[in-house]
């Protein structure tokens, strides 16, 4: 077998998707490989060397970009009469020898450093007769990509850029499009263009095509008052990353409080200073402007009048009670409820409950009705008889003193008798009374009542008995607001 020339192509893959393939070319040539042992092979029969995998290119240059994986890939066609191969990987200066099988067409690393590495490959045969090896220098050359307000570089979801991204190459100098090479390019110009790095003589050169995207801002709708502070959300929105680290200027007499990066964008107390016009915001990354805005302005309105406010007095009180009723049984006053024949059947005093409600139309003046439920006994005998007690009445309003306030009542209304026993019958008799109550806020809308009234029906000597009714309430109030809480 003689040593032959062979057309491959070596696939290089990046971080960017992109791959380089080698040219054809012919095998360089290398060292001798050593004669057969004794006892292997005739020392008077020539020795045939394997042939030596022939890979495209003598040097490659692979790029680790936007802190993508940086696989590598090194090809050669088939050969025969190869038993295995040996490839020898240099890595700053440590080497590592790996064994491939002699049907092996590829070598790959699936992850490389960046840097400058070497790889040697040899076939050798069943003899253990060895090719001249193949050299092959590859170049693993990284880039970053920092975003916009960004301190560090993220993977790319593709290869949009947003403008003001920072791109750098440890040791090579990089360019965009026809701007001038630089330790470090800065994306000043929106469109599609190609970031350059290196080149220079014994540097490796890459070349990655870019999308610098615009970064589109949006404002509150709505205009802010002077002299008032208003906190306003800056909307950020662009087909690439962007970072946290973001400033906001001011345009304008503009008053700026701390901003804060949000999801959606930024968020920023401002206070528009009185007279200002022409106002906005500007947002940096560094010392490139991402966007600005404008703000609409409007005045101020003028203070409400200290005058005594306006209020609506029109409210239904309603509430419930509990009391007694003091009625006169001896004597010629003893009432006359049930008109009893014999002082033994006249009605006494007694516990009573019940509700009551009121409508005001008016601050002072209002209209209520009480129903309540009385169950006296007897004076001689034992037994009850349970009384209802409706009314309607006038209530004024006297004293208002913050919490506390006093109300004058007066009013007509009817006593009904539910129930006979001995000479005391069912009866209805009217009745007349006249009062006040005292009222005290509790809270919102929620008032405690005491009231005492002077109640006047028949006597059993045709006159006038009186009777005596304490309640104790509680009172709610629907519509009207007298004071805030």
């Amino acid at each position: 077998m003689g040593t032959s020339a062979f057309i491959v192509g070596c696939v290089l893959v990046g971080t960017t998707g992109m791959a380089v393939t080698a040219m054809p070319a012919t095998a360089a040539p290398g060292r001798a490989a050593p004669v057969a042992r004794p006892g292997q092979i005739p020392a008077a029969r020539p020795v045939q060397l394997p042939p030596a995998p022939a890979i495209g290119q003598p040097q490659y240059t692979v790029i680790a970009f936007a802190g993508r994986p940086t696989p590598i890939k090194v090809a050669w066609p088939a050969l025969t009469g190869v038993s295995r191969f040996r490839a020898r990987w240099t890595d700053a200066g440590a080497r590592a020898d790996i064994d491939l099988p002699g049907t092996a067409t590829t070598f790959e690393r699936p992850e490389a450093t960046p840097g400058h590495h070497e790889l040697s490959i040899v076939a050798i045969d069943a003899h253990g007769i060895e090719s001249h090896p193949t050299e092959v220098a590859i170049d693993v050359v990284a880039v970053t990509a920092i975003p916009p307000g960004g301190d560090a570089t993220h993977p790319a979801p593709g290869p949009a850029f947003a403008i003001g991204s920072k791109f750098t190459s440890p040791g090579l100098a990089c360019q965009l499009g026809s701007a001038p090479a630089a330790p470090e390019a800065v994306a000043t110009a929106t469109g599609a263009t190609t970031l350059v790095c290196g080149g220079e003589p014994g540097q490796p050169r890459v070349e990655v095509p870019v999308v610098i995207a615009p970064v589109v801002l949006a404002g509150p709708t709505q205009p802010i008052v002077r002299e008032t502070p208003t906190q306003v959300h800056i909307t950020l929105g662009s087909v690439a990353l962007i970072g946290d680290r973001l400033q906001v200027e001011a345009i304008g007499d503009l008053d700026l409080g701390d901003a804060e990066r949000s999801a959606g964008g930024i968020d920023v107390p401002v206070t528009a200073l009185a007279g200002a016009a022409n106002t906005g915001l500007v947002i940096r990354a560094g010392t490139i402007e991402l966007g600005r805005i404008e703000l609409a302005l409007v005045d101020r309105p003028p203070p409400q009048s200290a005058g005594e406010p306006q209020i609506q007095w029109f409210a239904l009180d309603v509430g419930g009670h509990l009391g007694g009723l003091l009625m006169t049984r001896d004597g010629r006053d003893a009432n006359a409820l049930g008109t009893p024949m014999r002082a033994a059947d006249t009605l006494t005093s007694a516990p009573l409950f019940g509700a009551r409600a009121g409508l005001f139309p008016t601050r002072r003046v209002g209209i209520e009705s009480e129903l309540s439920l009385a169950i006296p006994g007897y004076s001689g005998h034992s037994g009850l008889s349970p009384v209802v007690s409706a009314r309607a009445q006038l209530a004024a309003r006297l004293v208002e003193d913050g919490r506390y306030g006093l109300r004058l009542i007066g009013g007509a209304g009817m006593l009904g008798v539910l129930t006979s026993s001995e000479t005391s019958r069912r009866t209805i008799n009217g009745a007349v009374h006249g009062g006040g109550a005292f009222t005290i806020e509790m809270g919102p809308d929620l008032w405690l009542r005491i009231q005492a009234l002077d109640v006047i029906t028949s006597a059993q000597d045709a006159g006038y008995a009186h009777c005596v009714e304490i309640q104790l309430g509680l009172v709610t109030r629907l519509g009207r607001r007298d004071r805030s809480w």
